[in-house]
């Protein structure tokens, strides 16, 4: 496997569409937001804040990719078929 994070991606892309796609209707349509809870300390019951992570971010470490690897093999694939013309 000369790409190996690109092959996982295309190995998981069906999954991955449908989870964004819902996720993005979460966020669109009924306005939620994926939260973490922070411990507000001593004095505090904490509170939920929703996080800054993308779906794209989310997906990669759900399905285990790595993105920097994957944007290394496309520069790669990119290279190689500049080499060919």
């Amino acid at each position: 496997m000369k790409y190996p994070e690109c092959e996982k991606m295309r190995a998981v892309k069906d999954k991955s569409q449908a989870i964004g796609e819902f996720l993005d209707w979460l966020k669109e349509e009924k306005k939620f937001a994926i939260s973490a809870f922070h411990d507000g300390g001593d004095y505090s019951f904490g509170e939920w804040r929703p996080i800054r992570t993308s779906t794209e971010q989310l997906l990669a470490e759900f399905f285990n990719i790595d993105l920097d690897k994957v944007e290394e093999e496309k520069r790669q694939m990119l290279k190689e078929l500049r080499k060919d013309k």
